[in-house]
């Protein structure tokens, strides 16, 4: 519960921080790429770079794509209040809005599925490192597969 919480709450954060004219979103996005960094420097440098990988390679595809997009569909709301074109701002931010929802519904899904992971697979230490390793070069070819092949259609 406690992952899926944090990793909600953090994508919605990212999300909702775009109606301050993207200026939230940026703001998450940028704070949580640099605390993130931060943190793992502190760990290698702490001589802890196998705990720290092997902790995130499993789930980090998935959290960190979900993040990202959640931060796209933020920025998508305050584009639509920064160039609302011929609408009113309310009208903009709802077609925005309307837009960004299913990046939202999908990002959902992939952070209950990384939290899923971080919760009953990253912590086990019965695990090689080098197999976790490899789960999570496998998530991230199957994250980079998904978004770059679905949805594509054949010219006829």
């Amino acid at each position: 519960g406690f992952y899926i919480f944090n990793n909600v709450r953090i994508g919605f954060q990212t999300f909702a921080g775009g109606i301050l004219f993207g200026v939230g979103a940026a703001f998450y996005l940028l704070y949580n790429g640099v605390f993130s960094g931060a943190v793992m420097g502190h760990l290698v440098y702490a001589g802890m770079s196998t705990n720290f990988f092997s902790f995130v390679s499993g789930h980090s595809a998935f959290e960190l794509t979900a993040i990202m997009l959640c931060g796209a569909a933020g920025l998508r709301l305050g584009y639509s209040l920064i160039a609302p074109g011929r609408l009113r701002r309310v009208d903009a931010l709802r077609a925005g809005a309307h837009e960004a929802l299913p990046l939202v519904i999908g990002s959902a899904g992939m952070l209950v599925l990384a939290a899923g992971i971080e919760a009953f697979w990253s912590p086990r230490t019965e695990v090689p490192a080098e197999i976790k390793y490899g789960v999570g070069i496998a998530m991230w070819l199957l994250t980079g597969a998904y978004f770059s092949l679905t949805g594509r259609r054949h010219a006829a």
